[in-house]
């Protein structure tokens, strides 16, 4: 779910009719960030955590075809930052059954999986299954990286010694900025990070990322809001995966 859309729902959370203004004034500044700060101090901490299994759980949202086709490529290591539980789920399930570990930004077993056989899948921001410790505004982020800095230490170095690809991600989210910009500045490298997005950006902001965060935007068409190019290109990674692990076991 978008954080405009899911900000915009939790307005009646808000008994006090100012800080619905201030929340309906920082979302229309994109300032999400400070939007689900006034959103996690003055809404009822029940009814919020109600709010957010009701967007997050109770729609028991389907694996999608970009659900499927990560599977199949079969990645060690899965980081995320959404809440919802559908890929971990998708990926215990059938042959994969025993074959995926979870571990949330406050648990303690990262390196422990990563040493592992086991495939691994990092919730950075928390999980639906615990509400209480998901992570949505400034104040949220400074307390789990303070709290738990052993898990982005990981994250840390996940960044700096691995070739990312990114699927689905805005890269908007503040963590993983501030992780790429560290890892950029403390071990640059000339092997880039690939992220896949929509695009229609110009070049000089292209670039800038480039720069900033040593990601190269493979960028996709997306006529009318129509995805279908993402899933295209991903069904040829999948392909060329495949054929490299047969030549290569």
């Amino acid at each position: 779910m978008p954080w405009k859309a899911f900000l915009e729902g939790a307005l009646p959370l808000l008994r006090n009719p100012a800080d619905q203004t201030a929340v309906t004034e920082l979302i229309g500044k994109e300032q999400y960030l400070d939007a689900a700060q006034v959103v996690v101090d003055e809404a009822d901490r029940a009814e919020f955590e109600q709010y957010i299994r009701s967007e997050f759980m109770l729609p028991k949202y389907k694996p999608s075809p970009v659900h499927e086709i990560l599977l199949e490529l079969d990645p060690k290591i899965v980081i995320t930052t959404n809440y919802d539980d559908i890929y971990e789920q998708y990926c215990k399930s059938g042959k994969a059954e025993e074959g995926y570990n979870v571990c949330r930004y406050y648990e303690s077993h990262a390196i422990n999986d990563i040493r592992s056989d086991v495939r691994l899948i990092l919730k950075a921001h928390g999980c639906i299954s615990d509400p209480s410790k998901v992570v949505l505004s400034r104040s949220q982020y400074f307390d789990a990286k303070r709290l738990h800095h052993g898990f982005y230490d990981v994250l840390d170095a996940l960044f700096l010694t691995n070739t990312l690809l990114f699927v689905g991600c805005g890269l908007s989210d503040p963590d993983i900025q501030l992780v790429l910009e560290n890892a950029n500045i403390s071990a640059p490298s000339t092997h880039p990070h690939y992220a896949l997005v929509p695009g229609g950006r110009h070049r000089a902001l292209t670039g800038a990322i480039r720069k900033s965060y040593n990601i190269e935007l493979l960028e996709y068409p997306t006529p009318g809001g129509d995805h279908t190019a993402l899933i295209t290109a991903l069904r040829e990674l999948q392909d060329a995966v495949a054929a490299e692990r047969a030549t290569s076991p």
